[in-house]
């Protein structure tokens, strides 16, 4: 089963699924913005917080084909189960939300303070109970990297994550942040990510490895996708990391290689001018824009849908 925050669903009514998006959050809410940097201006900052105009975008989405959304916004910086709740039931969109934790600036206060196990018991009751005393339950757990080692308080976060899912099955994605100057292989810290998980005895099948078109490398994504992970395309839209042209080429060449059983496709929307409230194309631009690249480029429909629907469906499904 799969759990929704309107509750669980058999894999197969999951359908056309965005992986790693954000509804609803707000990043003022974050407890150590002087992390984020200097230079870094709150109107920056990752927010959507108008119940109205989300509606109207998850309906969008539904029209164009959409089925599922996993928001992927965490604990600490305005995560609402309750709001997701009142969205999934006004737009029809299945939700899954997020356990596990953000960057460090976004890191709930606690995580300095509890150890290890004491994360991970919280994780499992999230998981197992419910958030806050509710009966409203995350879905997938989440670790995120912001610089160029795992340390700190995201090591302890991932340590915690890893515990909590190997207890109950739920998969793991991840935010994955590389850059010239941090020397990551293949531009994603998802390497050293699972090198870890491996450690802790987490399944590589069931981690996702987040954000790979940001700076990809084929040959170090084939290797990921060897390990048993799933990769995950996840910024297509946003070309100042890469143009989605180039985006396709690797996918297509990907599926070339035999991994169309490990992709995944999503935007990460999360800031007012990507929606199309905003001037943006919102969820809708894989259906509109770049799903026409795919299959311009020859891949076929059966892998279409392997990569939108039946991969998402194995994913989030607890093993």
């Amino acid at each position: 089963m799969i759990q929704t925050v309107l509750g669980s669903i058999a894999p197969d009514e999951l359908g056309f699924c965005l992986p790693h998006e954000h509804v609803w959050c707000d990043q003022r809410n974050a407890p150590r913005p002087e992390l984020f940097g200097v230079t870094r201006s709150t109107a920056s900052y990752m927010r959507l917080d108008d119940f109205g105009r989300m509606v109207d975008e998850l309906k969008a989405y539904r029209v164009a084909g959409g089925r599922s959304i996993v928001e992927v916004t965490c604990d600490g910086w305005g995560r609402d189960l309750d709001t997701l709740a009142r969205l999934s039931e006004a737009s029809e969109v299945h939700i899954v939300a997020t356990a596990g934790f953000y960057i460090e600036p976004c890191m709930p206060p606690f995580v300095a303070d509890w150890s290890v196990a004491r994360l991970a018991d919280h994780l499992t009751r999230e998981l197992e109970a419910g958030v806050d005393g509710s009966r409203r339950r995350p879905g997938v757990l989440k670790s995120a990297i912001h610089r160029a080692r795992i340390e700190g308080l995201e090591l302890k976060g991932l340590r915690a994550v890893a515990i909590a899912q190997k207890r109950t099955g739920v998969a793991i994605t991840s935010h994955t942040t590389g850059s010239r100057r941090q020397e990551v292989p293949g531009g994603t810290v998802g390497v050293e990510q699972v090198r870890l998980l491996k450690a802790e005895g987490v399944d590589p099948a069931r981690f996702i490895v987040g954000h790979v078109d940001e700076r990809p490398d084929i040959d170090v994504l084939a290797a990921l996708a060897d390990e048993g992970c799933f990769i995950q395309f996840d910024v297509i839209g946003k070309e100042h990391w890469l143009l989605d042209a180039t985006r396709a080429e690797l996918i297509r060449a990907l599926v070339g290689r035999g991994y169309v059983r490990h992709l995944m496709l999503s935007h990460d929307c999360n800031r007012d001018h990507e929606m199309r409230y905003g001037g943006g194309r919102g969820y809708c631009h894989i259906f509109e824009r770049f799903l026409p690249r795919l299959r311009e480029l020859g891949v076929s429909e059966d892998d279409i849908r392997t990569m939108t629907i039946d991969n998402p469906a194995r994913a989030f499904a607890r093993a």
